[in-house]
């Protein structure tokens, strides 16, 4: 009977052991729109110069939507195409985020233009133009750096190794990252 207790209290200690080791504990970090938008406005004026059109987009106004759970940048264009005409307009992208463990950095991914709109433009120019507004942003806008955890945070840098899930809540970019729970029962 002694034997038999010991053995199960051995075993209920394994068992806790083993669930204590395999929890984590969520971590969240909210931004908000402003922080978000003083990141992304450090990497405009974007410019693309090619034979056919010059380029500058400029002027970025951050969205964050909900629905989608994506981050969507309005921003101005300027368009010259030479000897022919320059003219201006806006235009909408969005993009997922894309986390990087190793620096433990958060970066606009898979940009995707939704609209643009050229003010003046004949419509063959205006295609012309959101071709090479497209090579743009492949070009430029994958490497917008939108969050850094910080390495002087103990939470933030313990979080670096595992993110759960990047959503869209309340107007707020939400970042939740799972801390595993390590040591001994006390």
């Amino acid at each position: 009977m002694k034997s038999y207790r010991c053995a199960r209290g051995f075993f209920m200690t394994l068992v806790l052991f083993a669930m204590q080791s395999s929890l984590a504990v969520a971590y969240t970090i909210e931004l908000t729109k402003a922080e978000v938008q003083e990141t992304v406005e450090a990497y405009f004026p974007v410019k693309h110069i090619t034979p056919f059109v010059m380029l500058t987009a400029h002027n970025p106004r951050v969205s964050l939507e909900q629905e989608t759970g994506r981050i969507g940048l309005a921003f101005s264009v300027l368009a010259n195409v030479p000897g022919i005409l320059t003219g201006e307009g806006r235009g909408l992208i969005d993009g997922e985020l894309e986390y990087r463990h190793k620096t433990g950095e958060f970066y606009l991914r898979d940009p995707k233009i939704k609209s643009l709109k050229l003010y003046d433009m004949p419509a063959e120019i205006n295609a012309t133009v959101k071709l090479a507004l497209q090579q743009l942003i492949k070009q430029s806008l994958p490497i917008i750096l939108v969050y850094k955890l910080q390495d002087n945070d103990l939470k933030q840098k313990m979080a670096r190794s595992v993110l759960s899930s990047v959503d869209v809540h309340n107007g707020k970019l939400r970042l939740e990252l799972s801390v595993p729970v390590l040591g001994l029962i006390d």
